[in-house]
């Protein structure tokens, strides 16, 4: 029961999950796109990033160390979701403003990452194993060839013992 002063509670607020519906063709990316073919998709991007402000910011964010194909799959992501242009019209571009975008960042004497994945730090571990292998001398690579041969197996080794929470006890 509510008291004097207490407000009423709020009835008219949004169903959980309302904002995940909406009518067919009410969002932009459902819609026509603005900008059909790569070709002009490709000019809109071109005529944005050159223009001065926007080259600033874009090759501020390559000297602090974004990746060019982060920054081109940003661009082109938020120009699907914008309505400019389909997802594979984004997929065909990206490859030429990435070029396009190297090229201004060589211009203005900019070093930056063309992939995500040039930073040594993002390895695999299995290109750190390699490397690692690559760097051991002769005598580590002997030592670890013995350590992986097969055992050869001899009567006076005892059994293997069932490991688990549920293994029993021969």
């Amino acid at each position: 029961m509510l008291k004097r002063n207490e407000p009423a509670p709020a009835l008219d607020v949004p169903i959980p999950g309302q904002g995940l519906t909406a009518p067919l063709g009410d969002r932009p990316w459902q819609r026509p796109a603005t900008f059909p073919t790569p070709e002009q998709a490709l000019a809109f991007y071109v005529d944005r990033i050159t223009n001065d402000r926007q080259a600033g910011q874009m090759l501020d964010l390559l000297e602090m160390g974004i990746p060019v194909d982060t920054l081109v799959d940003t661009m082109q992501l938020g120009g699907v979701m914008d309505g400019l242009h389909s997802v594979d019209v984004g997929m065909v571009i990206a490859p030429s403003l990435a070029e396009i975008i190297g090229d201004m960042a060589d211009q203005a004497g900019i070093k930056y990452k063309m992939l995500s994945t040039d930073d040594p730090d993002d390895n695999p571990r299995g290109t750190e194993i390699a490397l690692t292998l690559n760097e051991m001398s002769g005598e580590d690579m002997k030592v670890m060839e013995e350590d992986t041969q097969p055992e050869q197996e001899t009567e006076e080794q005892e059994e293997e013992q069932p490991r688990g929470l549920m293994a029993r006890r021969k």
